[in-house]
């Protein structure tokens, strides 16, 4: 469930299927596997960006 900063629920039920990222991704990863391909958000294509933060937050510490 979506909450607000009060912890109070948010209705989504009115929100179109496009504004919500989460099943969108989730509708990407199934339909992927349906087409035998690697889905957009898959973890190899997210590594190379993790590598790039982790050199950067080293460069940053080494100062």
């Amino acid at each position: 469930d979506l909450v607000n900063g009060k912890e109070e629920k948010i209705d989504v039920s009115q929100v179109a299927v496009s504004m919500n990222g989460i099943e969108l991704q989730d509708r990407e990863f199934f339909a992927a596997i349906r087409e035998g391909r690697e889905p957009n958000a898959s973890v190899a294509q997210v590594l190379p960006c993790y590598q790039v933060l982790h050199d950067l937050e080293q460069q940053l510490n080494a100062t």
